[in-house]
């Protein structure tokens, strides 16, 4: 069992699964415990939100379009416990009010600060046209 200070039960239930490829909280945590290493989140999800052949029985499937196949096979297997609806706080796009997915994906960021002076010493060379 794991366990983190983000986990409270005054919102929801106090129970929560652990997705390190979808949140920061569940990357930390997982990554603490050693049940994967840093950098080998499983993400089977695309740009669009649609699952990915990782997860071939739902291959190009947008991710809540599968939720009730999902449970019916889950129900089906005999591994439905419990099916509901719990209200929370969910974020939402400020532009477009739309649910946001968390999923990890790869990046690489420059470090601005150490090339600040170079950056000036060029923008000075340069002929600005507005």
């Amino acid at each position: 069992m794991l366990n983190d200070t983000y986990v409270t039960t005054d919102a929801g239930t106090g129970v929560v699964h652990q997705a390190p490829g979808f949140g920061e909280d569940d990357y930390r945590v997982c990554t603490t415990a050693g049940i994967i290493k840093p950098g080998d989140a499983v993400v089977p999800i695309d740009d669009d939100g649609k699952f990915t052949s990782d997860v071939p029985d739902y291959a190009g499937v947008y991710i809540k379009e599968a939720d009730n196949a999902i449970m019916e096979e889950l129900k089906a297997r005999g591994r439905l416990l419990s099916k509901g609806t719990i209200k929370h706080n969910y974020p939402f796009c400020w532009r477009s009010q739309t649910p946001l997915i968390y999923r990890a994906f790869d990046c690489w960021f420059i470090n601005v600060t150490e090339l600040k002076s170079d950056l000036i010493e060029e923008n000075t060379k340069t002929n600005w046209v507005p």
